[in-house]
């Protein structure tokens, strides 16, 4: 009877040991060495949540994008860049380089004579007319429609009388320019040109050409100039000079005594410009 006291009493204090050697590993246990704000209660909610979400079909994910259009709808004007820069340099630039340029020029005429013609000297008459231009780069096409008077005065007998012929012109031009549409340009005009006359006049008289001929001519033209740039468009400023070729009754010849010179002033600009 005394040995199984004595086995129980020793069942008794191994048990009563081992629990208090259990107990202090639960206090040091993971739980006990985690820094305050540990991952653990915030992974075991983080898992929770996603088990949530996974039940209930949603996806977060996918939910951030809608956000972030919002915002930059909101927030953000259409011209602007990801990185929130706007770009409002490139639209003008697209304008100011625009392919079509329409523009308009008008001056004074004044006949050049390569050689003294007895009699007759040369006045001042005028040219006015719409410009077009095709092209953005250094070379580009520049047809033009102008109406033109050219004059000379005749002294005979004491007398002076003023001679003009008047002109629709349709020169056909190479543009040759330096620089860019943004800035000023300088620029060669070359290209050939036609001519109909329309009505000529003595001392402001109109004479009447019908039935005359020759009233079809043609030649060549050259021009130099600057284009100041001003608002969307050019200031253009031309010294031309237009050298006759022929007409429809000579046909083509190349002993022409006279340079039709023409000295104007003009704005063009772009078609669709700002």
């Amino acid at each position: 009877m005394k040995s199984i006291h004595s086995f129980l009493a020793l069942l008794l204090l191994s048990v009563s040991l081992s629990f208090a050697q259990t107990k202090p590993q639960a206090a040091t246990s993971p739980a006990s060495t985690k820094p305050s704000g540990s991952t653990t209660t915030g992974s075991s909610t983080n898992r929770m949540q996603e088990l949530y979400d996974e039940h209930h079909g949603i996806n977060r994910k996918a939910a951030i994008t809608p956000v972030r259009t919002e915002t930059q709808q909101a927030g953000k004007p259409a011209d602007q860049t990801e990185t929130g820069v706007s770009q409002p340099e490139r639209t003008a630039s697209s304008a100011s380089t625009s392919g079509t340029r329409i523009g308009f020029r008008g001056g004074v005429t004044y006949p050049l004579f390569l050689e003294k013609q007895a009699f007759t000297d040369p006045t001042l008459g005028f040219v006015g007319g719409v410009t077009f231009n095709f092209g953005a780069g250094p070379v580009s096409f520049q047809p033009e429609i102008n109406y033109t008077r050219n004059a000379v005065k005749r002294t005979e007998f004491g007398y002076t009388d003023t001679f003009a012929v008047d002109a629709l012109e349709v020169p056909l031009l190479v543009k040759f320019s330096t620089g860019t549409y943004e800035g000023n340009r300088f620029f060669v005009n070359v290209g050939p040109y036609a001519s109909y006359a329309i009505s000529s006049g003595i001392n402001g008289k109109t004479v009447s050409l019908d039935g005359d001929k020759g009233r079809f001519g043609f030649g060549g033209a050259l021009g130099v100039g600057a284009a100041l740039k001003a608002g969307p468009g050019h200031v253009t400023i031309e010294v031309r000079g237009l050298y006759p070729l022929g007409n429809d009754d000579a046909g083509f010849r190349t002993d022409s005594k006279t340079i039709l010179g023409q000295g104007t002033v003009g704005y063009i600009f772009p078609l669709g410009g700002r």
